[in-house]
């Protein structure tokens, strides 16, 4: 029994390295989900170092995915990264700035242990992507996809959630966008609660967005699973996106998702998803 215990601990300590929850809330199994991304994120790592690359003149010829490409380009946009030279993005105020509604230890431990896993994953996908182009291995380019997607998909969302809060924020927007969201949703009350039951709605983890899609020049409310980037998912350029994975919120909200999206319509940050909006319609020529 004392094996089995000492095991256990163990297992708990190196789950608390991965996810950054403190041992005794893993231990009272009140963060599960945090742990399931955590579990994710390692495996994840674990799928880009089973890729092996072929030596040039081995592999074979083919059409690499163009989806890859797209996912390195919408970082640059944002970040204005060029590819393999990712880092974590500083927040622009402190980790306790938006309490009440959302915990200092929840923002410390979401910008800080599950983001920065997102970009050490991307840049070790980055390096096996070079590795794999330099000998035209078309094949291990398009089977680090996933990896790629998944990891460059949460260093970009939660980049853009970053931003999309702020202190002293909340309340209805102004401005181009507030004219918008009244065009489309019909008043601001209608979007409010087309895009909560929208995040609420969604199944396991993922991300609740308001997005611009450029060909029709209007506003839509989506959903993506998991870090799927929402243009590459539906075409829409991300205004506004809220993370619904557990643990953005389960520290504070427990299992309450719906209180924890009520709570975010207090640290919008309308200013951000203006110039969003604003800078999206001027790219399309609108």
């Amino acid at each position: 029994m004392a094996d089995l215990n000492a095991y256990i601990a163990a297992l708990e300590k190196k789950l608390a390295e991965l996810s950054g929850i403190e041992v005794d809330q893993i231990h009272k199994n009140q963060l599960a989900n945090a742990a399931d991304e955590a579990r994710a994120i390692t495996e994840m790592a674990e799928y880009v170092s089973s890729i092996q690359v072929q030596q040039p003149g081995v592999a074979e010829a083919g059409v690499v995915n163009p989806q890859i490409a797209a996912v390195y380009d919408y970082i640059n946009a944002e970040l204005g990264e060029a590819r393999g030279a990712h880092s974590l993005p500083p927040l622009k105020y402190e980790y306790s700035a938006l309490e009440p509604h959302i915990s200092a230890l929840i923002m410390e431990i979401h910008h800080q242990k599950h983001h920065n896993a997102y970009i050490t994953n991307l840049k070790a996908c980055t390096e096996k992507l070079k590795q794999a182009e330099e000998a035209n291995d078309v094949g291990a380019m398009n089977a680090l996809l996933p990896a790629i997607k998944f990891n460059g998909g949460g260093h970009l969302n939660h980049t853009i959630f970053w931003t999309n809060m702020a202190p002293d924020a909340g309340g209805e927007p102004s401005g181009p966008i507030a004219d918008a969201i009244n065009e489309e949703f019909g008043s601001f009350q209608n979007f409010k609660d087309k895009f909560s039951a929208a995040s609420v709605g969604v199944k396991g983890s993922g991300w609740g967005w308001l997005g611009y899609c450029s060909k029709n020049d209007k506003l839509a409310v989506a959903t993506c699973q998991n870090q799927d980037p929402l243009q590459l998912t539906y075409g829409l350029i991300p205004l506004l996106g809220l993370d619904v994975w557990e643990h953005a919120y389960y520290l504070q909200y427990k299992n309450l998702r719906a209180e924890y999206v009520k709570a975010f319509f207090n640290v919008i940050n309308w200013s951000n998803v203006n110039e969003r909006y604003e800078a999206a319609r001027k790219s399309a020529g609108h």
